[in-house]
């Protein structure tokens, strides 16, 4: 009788593991990627400079990878002959480009100093609470350890996302 009462008790226990393993938190990478924060900081300020118009598209970027699926990055990949990504569906077509180099930038420099650590997630999420900072706006804490999503598919935010309105009063 005691071993189906240990496989229970195990099957119960397992995911409380796996889930706390998994939490969220501020210093996320201050053991596996040091200098995680001044990179990101370095990326920000000479993006943010070079094209003013960062802070916002950001910003955008983030709330259109946030909304429909959770904040998982999904945004950040890019369509296949086989597949149209979210980034490419309609809706997401006025997003400007320099948020995304931000990213690639950032995500560059992170592989450069800590390889297969940070997730283009974490560091969407980071990118646009630093440039809100930057541009006057307040400053609120950031919980990392995110998950980037693997797939993504245009399909699956169609009718999600409100529409941008486009006219200039």
């Amino acid at each position: 009788m005691a071993p189906p009462l240990l496989l229970l008790l195990f099957f119960f226990l397992s995911p409380t593991a796996l889930i706390s393993e998994s939490r969220l938190s501020m210093d996320y990478y201050s053991k596996s990627c040091p200098s995680f924060n001044q990179i990101m900081q370095e990326n920000i300020t000479n993006k943010q400079i070079t094209s003013p118009t960062t802070g916002a598209g950001t910003l955008r970027l983030l709330f259109d990878d946030c909304l429909p699926n959770g904040c998982d990055g999904s945004i950040l990949i890019s369509s296949t002959p086989f597949n149209k990504a979210e980034c490419d569906a309609d809706i997401n077509l006025s997003l400007p480009g320099d948020p995304f180099d931000l990213i690639v930038r950032a995500k560059t420099a992170l592989e450069l100093s800590c390889p297969n650590t940070v997730s283009c997630s974490d560091i969407l999420a980071v990118a646009a609470r630093d440039v809100v900072v930057m541009l006057g706006g307040p400053y609120y804490n950031v919980y990392l350890g995110r998950n980037d999503s693997t797939s993504s598919q245009a399909s699956s935010i169609e009718g999600k996302l409100p529409k941008p309105n486009m006219k200039m009063s």
